[in-house]
């Protein structure tokens, strides 16, 4: 053989995508998490960034090194329950992909029904001309109503200016017009960064309604990774609604409506609130797709029906 001749490098190759989706899945299960298999799926192919289809389509391709690597890395955040949501960095709400990590709230479905419950309200007289968004956090319910066109504009306030963030990049990710979502930093007490002429056709909120005491035993994805002012309210988890329903009737419009989401222990706490605020009426509390108290609608009293 010539000495000058060299056979090629050959680069060491790993187990196959199905081998390693099958460990990884065994894996999650004895973690204890509910959903293995669609987690080690959405774990491998966002670690490998390829389609979820291509690990069943290509289920004998060798990993390489660097991509094993990158696996076990992805697996190992998910099983010190980092949010799956935070290790992809992105998480899907209704139309949109929106950047999903530490700074904000991960948008949960309920919020994608409390939206169902916006849209249905305004029927035909959609889309208004201005909305509050209380807690607007990753920006997810703002933008879902401009792009859906609920609304022409929506003043999105959050306490957290790390929050504000996200969801200005967010902003550009769902190539909204800018001009059509202004997002202020406020306190805690909300209203003092609404000027007091300010009016809206709705205020829409996901506030934080979790006891303090209640938030240890929350599962260990949100109490450790999401933000404890998106979270916690006070003693009772009413804090930040008690300062909602008192200033609202202020800043709405003729016609108007407040739309909150609520924990599913709080239907008849936050009823009682209701009863000593007389500029609200036909308040309803109604459930999630579970069968929970999920949503508190009050409309302004004498509202005009909608989408009439």
């Amino acid at each position: 053989m010539d000495p000058e001749v060299h056979e090629p490098v050959r680069r060491p190759t790993g187990p196959s995508r199905g081998e390693v989706l099958q460990g990884v899945a065994s894996e999650l299960e004895a973690a204890g998490l509910e959903t293995p298999r669609v987690e080690a799926e959405r774990l491998i192919s966002h670690a490998l960034g390829v389609p979820r289809s291509d690990l069943v389509l290509h289920a004998g391709d060798r990993l390489q090194p660097e991509e094993a690597a990158a696996v076990a890395r992805a697996v190992g955040r998910r099983l010190e329950r980092e949010p799956l949501q935070h290790i992809e960095g992105t998480v899907a709400f209704r139309q949109l992909i929106l950047v999903s990590d530490r700074r904000a709230l991960i948008p949960r479905p309920e919020t994608e029904q409390l939206l169902d419950r916006v849209a249905e309200w305004l029927g035909d007289c959609a889309p208004v001309a201005r909305v509050l968004d209380i807690g607007t956090g990753s920006g997810a319910i703002a933008l879902a109503m401009l792009t859906e066109g609920l609304t022409e504009t929506v003043v999105g306030l959050d306490v957290s200016a790390a929050a504000l963030a996200q969801a200005r990049e967010n902003l550009v990710r769902s190539n909204v017009d800018p001009d059509r979502l202004e997002l202020r930093e406020c306190p805690a007490e909300i209203w003092p960064a609404v000027s007091p002429g300010a009016r809206f056709d709705l205020i829409v909120s996901n506030p934080p309604y979790v006891r303090s005491s209640d938030l240890p035993d929350l599962p260990e994805e949100i109490h450790e990774f999401e933000p404890r002012e998106a979270l916690a309210a006070g003693a009772e988890g009413l804090d930040v609604i008690r300062v909602i329903i008192a200033g609202s009737p202020a800043h709405l419009c003729p016609g108007g409506a407040l739309f909150f989401e609520i924990g599913a222990d709080q239907g008849s706490a936050v009823r009682d609130l209701f009863a000593r605020e007389e500029n609200f009426e036909g308040i309803s509390i109604e459930p999630d797709f579970a069968g929970r108290d999920r949503f508190a609608v009050a409309p302004l009293k004498n509202s005009e029906a909608r989408g009439s």
